[in-house]
């Protein structure tokens, strides 16, 4: 049963169109689609079933949540009618990816916001919105300058790859850092920081997943994830993909190759002058701030980054390998996610993913055992590093990984 029959089904779901390539990536990012899919309440539970475990720089998609998963088959099911449109775009990323890469490991940003320029740009260096959003990253000018990028009549650095990526790294560490986690930092760079932080001040919630969002932001972080899994994981979608997509996903890829007339994705052609001039430009190139400008976005005071934050160290570790439960004994007391805890609790963390590439290994505990009370309270703690708040611990060599290896947690 291909995806768009299994949604009918199990939502109720009337498919009336099938979407034009050219609509759904060439349609501006700060507008919403005249062709978004609307679902009813109901939902056969098996859909949550029939989906992989997913990821998100580390974080776990919480697909147990029905609503979570409707969201991202239904990011899904956008772009598995997108046959030829979506052959093109990983030919451009194979082009693309490698020049991103290093850039964001550079900065410290996951790989996973390679995907993001997809949704915003289709990685289309010419590509602009209706509100003046230009490059790849799809930059406003004003944010563009503060971020150290030439924007004049004549020179537009936000349709260089190189520079442009650079400056989107700078951006998402000042996001990440402001908020602690990366699906929110995402969220942010769709809807602005001061609009993501007010909703959160306003609905007393930090989980982006469960945060009321206007239309575009609430799909903004699936549309990223769908393209992430059928990029690279399509294979685990079998059940749910149609054959002739799954044939796009799987075609060996000839990026030399001139596209046929009603193949192209966008009203330019692939390989511009602006992106040959980015793929030309070494990747060693970092952005200059313009005169007057300082190089980053000033950065909040580092207690705000570890506020709430608690000490546990490592008693049993089953491996290093993902969905591997091990156990930590708290050095200290202090609050996790909004309870007191005390010196001696148990935590109980799941290796969520091992990322050879950085070497990193991301752990995030789901409960805690109160040694003073004999009581299993769920919680929803990541580790972080404590020199930069960020999730994902630098992983050591094995024999290092023993009793004793103390972390930091933190509610995110």
């Amino acid at each position: 049963m291909n995806l768009l029959a299994y949604l009918s089904l199990a939502t109720g779901l009337v498919v009336t169109s099938v979407f034009a390539p050219t609509r759904l990536l060439n349609a501006p990012v700060d507008r919403p689609s005249a062709h978004s899919l609307t679902f009813t309440p109901a939902i056969d539970p098996g859909l949550t079933r029939m989906l992989p475990p997913v990821y998100f720089c580390g974080e776990s998609v919480p697909l147990h949540e029905e609503a979570v998963a409707r969201r991202l088959v239904s990011a899904l099911a956008r772009n598995t009618n997108q046959n030829q449109a979506i052959y093109r775009i990983r030919k451009r990323a194979s082009v693309f990816f490698p020049i991103i890469e290093p850039i964001l490991s550079r900065h410290g940003i996951p790989l996973d916001f390679k995907y993001l320029p997809l949704v915003e740009s289709a990685l289309t260096g010419m590509a602009v919105s209706p509100k003046g959003a230009v490059g790849y990253w799809q930059f406003m000018p004003a944010t563009a300058r503060e971020l150290g990028l030439a924007v004049h009549a004549g020179y537009d650095e936000r349709t260089n790859l190189v520079k442009s990526t650079n400056a989107a790294c700078r951006y998402l560490r000042y996001l990440y850092t402001r908020l602690g986690s990366w699906t929110l930092a995402a969220a942010a760079y769709n809807n602005g920081i001061g609009a993501l932080l007010s909703n959160i001040r306003r609905q007393q919630q930090r989980d982006y997943y469960y945060l009321r969002l206007n239309a575009e932001t609430g799909k903004y972080l699936y549309r990223i994830l769908a393209f992430k899994e059928l990029f690279s994981n399509y294979k685990s979608y079998d059940h749910l993909i149609p054959e002739r997509m799954m044939a796009y996903l799987s075609e060996p890829l000839t990026p030399d190759s001139e596209p046929d007339e009603d193949e192209v994705l966008l009203p330019e052609v692939i390989v511009n002058e602006a992106t040959q001039v980015a793929i030309d430009t070494p990747v060693q190139e970092t952005a200059k701030p313009l005169a007057g400008q300082t190089a980053d976005i000033p950065l909040p005071n580092a207690a705000d980054v570890f506020r709430g934050g608690i000490k546990a160290k490592l008693v049993e570790s089953a491996g290093v390998a993902r969905g591997q439960v091990w156990v930590f004994h708290l050095t200290r007391d202090g609050m996790a996610d909004g309870k007191q805890v005390e010196e001696g609790d148990v935590l109980y963390a799941i290796v969520e993913d091992v990322d050879p590439k950085t070497d990193k290994i991301y752990l995030r505990a789901d409960r805690l055992y109160s040694a003073n009370e004999k009581h299993t309270y769920m919680m929803n703690l990541s580790a972080i590093d404590a020199s930069t708040g960020r999730i994902g611990i630098k992983l050591p060599d094995v024999d290092q990984i023993k009793a004793g290896w103390i972390l930091t947690w933190k509610t995110l």
